[in-house]
């Protein structure tokens, strides 16, 4: 009984001296050094989420004359999203961009801005991303978790891919298994009449190389980076979801930050969430030009197709969305996105 409840105060004690020994020492309080740790891959002129870290961490240099630096951990380096966010909470990390399917465990809210065909386009999905609803969310999951929620960070509508057959109408969708994202993606592909697995990121090229699944749905720049192509045949630009993470801070560490060095992080943070955005754009059309000529069948639907997808999978998505946290976030969210709809004049 003693040694097996050892053990796990055992591994503990490792992890964390081992992140000490990995960042010089910052591990045991904010330090000098900002470690930034995430899933992305590392290099910022392919992956879009990188890009924004890289601007991110310029910007507090230049911003700080030299003063604030930060320590990039992509691809994982530290371990599974679940991971960084225990290091995070522990300040071994100060920072990191999560998903929102792993956000969403401890914060539910946290996904509702994923729910399918909410968004007409990318400015719509901007006006809320941006506007009280999106800062509400942020103000929120801090307040509930005691993580410190920096910003919404968007990369743009998601792409579906699979190794059946191009998808256009509801009946192309019969008989594909794919991966899913969560519960949510699961219900969405469930109601357009696929069946669907949960899936984690790591394991999703392996899937669909053994036919675990035959599909999965990401932007168009990751299937790209992550050389998708090679295990996937089609795919149709159904503008299905808007896709997003969130950057976090240990909140401790924050608050222990000077006003002026709080103004520097928040105007680096604008940087690295508004060049995310902007690279996610150049991304996706440069990864579609590149996947037709890697073998992939490119097809777009038209708005009347994404309609009738709509009818199917946002309604059931909606109540699903409902069942996982306080109505009134989905309620707020569809007007949020109609006060959006009429300013921009739709």
């Amino acid at each position: 009984m003693k040694k097996s409840m050892m053990f796990p105060v055992f591994m503990g004690m490792i992890l964390f001296f081992t992140l000490g020994l990995i960042f010089g020492g910052s591990a045991f309080g904010a330090g000098k050094a900002i470690n930034f740790a995430y899933l992305g891959k590392p290099n910022p002129h392919k992956a879009a989420y990188t890009t924004g870290v890289v601007n991110f961490a310029h910007l507090m240099e230049k911003g700080s004359g030299g003063r604030l630096k930060v320590k990039i951990f992509p691809s994982g380096t530290l371990g599974k999203e679940v991971d960084i966010l225990q290091a995070l909470r522990s300040n071994a990390i100060q920072m990191t961009s999560a998903s929102m399917v792993t956000l969403s465990r401890i914060f539910p809210p946290a996904q509702v801005m994923m729910a399918p065909y909410v968004f007409k386009n990318d400015a719509v999905a901007w006006e809320v991303v941006d506007g009280p609803y999106g800062q509400r969310l942020l103000d929120a999951f801090t307040e509930k978790t005691n993580i410190k929620a920096l910003a919404i960070v968007d990369s743009g509508f998601l792409a579906i891919t699979n190794n059946k057959r191009p998808i256009q109408k509801p009946e192309d969708f019969k008989n594909i298994k794919f991966r899913a994202m969560g519960s949510l993606q699961a219900s969405m592909f469930k109601a357009l009449g696929a069946s669907a697995v949960p899936i984690p990121w790591p394991e999703t090229y392996t899937s669909l190389q053994t036919g675990v699944v035959d599909g999965q749905t990401n932007a168009a720049f990751v299937v790209s980076v992550f050389k998708m192509y090679e295990v996937q045949k089609y795919i149709s630009l159904a503008n299905s979801q808007f896709g997003y993470q969130i950057w976090l801070c240990n909140k401790t560490w924050y608050d222990g930050l000077s006003s002026a060095d709080k103004g520097i992080l928040r105007d680096a943070v604008k940087a690295g969430r508004m060049s995310t955005r902007s690279m996610a754009l150049l991304r996706e059309q440069e990864s579609l030009t590149q996947l037709a000529k890697d073998g992939m069948k490119i097809n777009a639907l038209t708005g009347e197709e994404v309609s009738a997808l709509q009818k199917l999978a946002g309604p059931v998505c909606l109540e699903w969305l409902k069942k996982q946290m306080e109505p009134i976030w989905v309620d707020d969210m569809i007007k949020a996105v109609a006060d959006a709809e009429k300013k921009l004049g739709y």
